[in-house]
């Protein structure tokens, strides 16, 4: 069985590669006060486990992961958008990544989504949706 947690980290270790790298605010983990932007925030959202055997052990699990960029607001959005291509690009459709009980698949090619002003930042949300088995 692959672990929800197992997942998470997978995922947020890729995350973790980018260059140049950014603060990157965790689940139930903020970023400190005063952290320069732009900064990452990374959210695991797991969706379904299925195992359609009757005898069990073919599990997929179905899920997604949501970087959010976090720029200061005020700039332009090209900034931002740059940045949520690079962590898109870090994650290509089919790439496959070994986790303690099996592999996660990227399934589709991430989605770099439409900006949006929260109070002093400018977000640029990422989904990136995986399977594993």
């Amino acid at each position: 069985m692959i672990t929800d947690t197992a997942i998470s980290n997978a995922l947020g270790q890729r995350l973790a590669t980018l260059s140049p790298s950014l603060t990157i605010g965790w689940p139930n983990k903020d970023v400190p006060a005063g952290t320069a932007h732009p900064y990452l925030i990374f959210d695991h959202v797991p969706v379904s486990r299925r195992d359609d055997t009757l005898g069990g052990g073919g599990e997929i699990v179905r899920g997604f992961a949501q970087v959010t960029v976090m720029a200061k607001i005020g700039n332009f959005a090209t900034g931002a958008t740059t940045i949520a291509d690079s962590i898109a690009a870090l994650f290509p459709y089919t790439l496959r990544l070994p986790v303690t009980g099996g592999e996660i698949t990227i399934s589709q090619p991430p989605e770099v989504q439409q900006g949006y002003p929260d109070g002093a930042h400018w977000r640029v949300p990422v989904k990136i949706p995986y399977f594993a088995i």
